[in-house]
Parts: structure tokens; C-alpha cells; sequence
């Protein structure tokens, strides 16, 4: 695994090296190998959590690299939804399972997660709003619940910069601090105000690191509950 991701990020180099000299055929060339590569390194399917990690980081690191790229980043959200699918979706859960989720608390989002791999079946049962955000911002994971709130698909969620849906000022102001206290390790709570057509709703947020790995934090794991907002009046 790591073998391939050094490969391709030296022919990737090189392709860049290429562009900047105009050099069409070591383009073309460089080009039509990087894609097998990254097939190479998505289709393994790891066996550890340290070889898991490894694709994720990986992914991370593309999807930073070519955010510029429509095109590019179309393709790598595709990628990351493979590994989210691939290691984020958990077995079903069980009739048991199901009844316990429907009435778990934001405090216990805990039990939606099984060493380091979150539950999918659990958390879309939920009725709060859950994402996992990376460290570049972007949505890595979306429950149900969260999708709907917005009225498009999960598919749709993943890969986005998470100000598009929580609005560029609370997010300079407000979320991107409390996201990156999140990932050096700190478990906080957020509350801000959103405009959701037309509509002012309080969000109570608990974010906690989400690691892949115990040694470190790699996203911020986001529980949302809505809330009145208590600032308007009531009507008459």
C-alpha cells in the first residue's frame, strides 16, 4: 500500500514537473499511469487499522491537493466514498440495536461507534444530525438525518466545505475554530444560529475527535440537535 502511494505521488511530481515545462507527452504519458494507480490503492482493501488509515490519510491528502480541480475533486469524492462505504458502514444493526438507537441521547453518540468505525445502520436511526469533518473542512460522513435536513443525498454531502451549510461567518467566526480545537483532541460543545430557508434554527453541536487511529485524531466527529430559536417572538 504504501509502496503504490509513494509511486504516485513521484509520478505525480513529475506530471507537474511536466505541465510546468509544457512537456505534452510526459503529460500524456504520466497521465494515463496515475490512473491505475489510484485504482490500485482504493481497490486494496486494508486489513488493519493502520493500513485503513493510511487510504484515508491519503484520500485526505488528494482531495487537499486538487480542491482547485472540479473535475479532480469530483473523482476523489467518488474515491472517498468508496472507503467510507467500504469501512464507515457498519454491519446492520440488530432488532435490539435498532431499539436503543431510536431513543439515544447526543451524550451517548459514542455507542453508534465500534473500535474506531462508525455504525451506519445505528446512526441513521438517529434523530440527530451527525458528519464527520476533516481537517480541510470537508464532510467525510453524513447520516440520514443530516442529508434530509437539506434535502439532498448523502452522496450529494460528502466532499463539501461544511461552510456551505453552516454559512461562511459562523463558520470563520465559530466553526473552524471549534473543529480544529476538536481534532488536537478536546471534546467540546457549539451552539450557533443558521439560516435555513428563510428559517432561524439554533443548532446545539457536541463535536469529539474521531480517530481511525488511538494516537491521533483524524476528523472531528459532529452531533447536531436543532433548537428554537428563543430570540423570536412568539405569535400572536
Amino acid at each position: 500500500m504504501e509502496a503504490l502511494i509513494n509511486l504516485f505521488w513521484a509520478k505525480y511530481a513529475d506530471l507537474h514537473g511536466a505541465i510546468g515545462r509544457q512537456d505534452l507527452a510526459t503529460i500524456a504519458k504520466l497521465d494515463s499511469e496515475l490512473d491505475p494507480l489510484l485504482e490500485a490503492i482504493f481497490s486494496t482493501q486494508a486489513r488493519d487499522q493502520a493500513s485503513v488509515l493510511i487510504q484515508f490519510r491519503f484520500a485526505l491528502k488528494l482531495l487537499k491537493e486538487e480542491a482547485d480541480d472540479r473535475g479532480c475533486v469530483r473523482r476523489n469524492v467518488h474515491l472517498m466514498q468508496m472507503l467510507v462505504e467500504r469501512y464507515l458502514a457498519g454491519e446492520k444493526a440488530d432488532e435490539a440495536q435498532a431499539s436503543d438507537a431510536e431513543g439515544c441521547e447526543i451524550a451517548n453518540i459514542e455507542d453508534a461507534t465500534v473500535d474506531g468505525f462508525l455504525d451506519d445502520a445505528v446512526l441513521n436511526r438517529l434523530s440527530q444530525r451527525v458528519m464527520v469533518v476533516t481537517p480541510g473542512y470537508r464532510i467525510l460522513y453524513t447520516n440520514d438525518t443530516n442529508a434530509s435536513r437539506f434535502a439532498i443525498s448523502r452522496e450529494q454531502l460528502i466532499g463539501k466545505h461544511v461552510a456551505e451549510f453552516v454559512g461562511l461567518h459562523c463558520f470563520r467566526n465559530e466553526f473552524k475554530s471549534a473543529v480544529d480545537r476538536c481534532l488536537e483532541g478536546k471534546s467540546l460543545p457549539l451552539t450557533y444560529a443558521v439560516d435555513l430557508d428563510g428559517e432561524i434554527v439554533v443548532m446545539r453541536c457536541r463535536m469529539s475527535p474521531f480517530a481511525l487511529s488511538p494516537s491521533k485524531p483524524a476528523c472531528a466527529l459532529v452531533v447536531m440537535e436543532e433548537e428554537a430559536d428563543r430570540r423570536r417572538r412568539p405569535a400572536a
